[in-house]
């Protein structure tokens, strides 16, 4: 049981309506607890950008093409498309002055990460990715890889600041799919 113990790193628990308490082991000096205010900094995901991902598993044979999907998308040129005169025009016709490839009104949907403090943000992560594979599958505090539910893309695809084409979820995501491949028997 005590081996147990000391293997477990973390043990987080969701207290309803009351927050997030987390129990940590502290490296040297026994285990503590953690409340809301400091549990950010122990579970906090750390973007990497997406040539890490493709770098670690993302663009072979064995585990599928995902990054050359995404790097042939609007997605991955989202930051890209904030320099045109469109760009401009939308930001102008919003009521904004400056320069859009630097207004949070425009990098919340145009950048992965956009807004977050540096401590979420690795050395390989870069803001001219526009929006990467972290952006769908990665949380702030949700290190687990996870599918976008509907809800997750109408953040952006819903003619907040500009109009967008059409979203229908379901052909969105037959447009945009990059599974892995099956495996071979």
């Amino acid at each position: 049981m005590k081996s147990i113990i000391l293997i477990l790193t973390f043990i987080c628990v969701i207290i309803s309506g009351n927050g997030v308490i987390c129990f940590y082991k502290d490296s040297g000096t026994g285990y503590g607890i953690n409340t809301e205010s400091s549990l950010q900094d122990t579970l906090r995901y750390i973007y990497v950008g997406a040539e890490t991902c493709a770098g670690k598993c993302h663009n072979n044979d064995e585990l599928g093409h995902q990054y050359d999907s995404w790097k042939g998308s609007r997605h991955s040129k989202s930051y890209e498309s904030l320099s045109t005169e469109k760009a401009v025009l939308y930001y102008q016709e919003a009521g904004l002055t400056g320069d859009p490839r630097e207004s949070m009104v425009c990098l919340e949907c145009h950048v992965t990460a956009a807004g977050f403090d540096t401590a979420s943000l690795g050395p390989t992560y870069k803001k001219e990715d526009g929006i990467t594979c972290e952006s769908c599958h990665k949380g702030e505090f949700i290190p687990k890889t996870f599918l976008p539910a509907e809800a997750d893309c109408l953040k952006c695809h819903n003619n907040s600041v500009h109009e967008v084409t059409a979203f229908d979820f379901n052909e969105r995501c037959r447009k945009i799919s990059h599974p892995r491949p099956q495996k071979k028997q």
